[in-house]
């Protein structure tokens, strides 16, 4: 990671330093989640997907698949 200071008006310290308090979490942790969303906004990157198909067929077939996943399981 690489060190880097921000400047905060007063109101905005006291409501990180809430938000940090009700989350449990980092007032570091909070910044850096803030600063991956506005990155995110503002170049429009879609959040990683964890799989992806590229199957036509499968597209209408969601519901078959999907109610079949649990019946296999015995």
């Amino acid at each position: 990671m690489v060190k880097t200071s921000v400047y905060l008006d007063e109101a905005q310290k006291a409501r990180l330093d809430e938000a940090a308090a009700v989350s449990g979490l980092s007032q570091a942790s909070l910044i850096r989640q803030g600063i991956d969303q506005v990155i995110q906004d503002h170049l429009h990157i879609r959040p990683k997907m964890k799989a992806r198909v590229n199957a036509p067929d499968l597209v209408g077939r969601t519901d078959e698949l999907l109610a079949d996943l649990g019946s296999e399981a015995t």
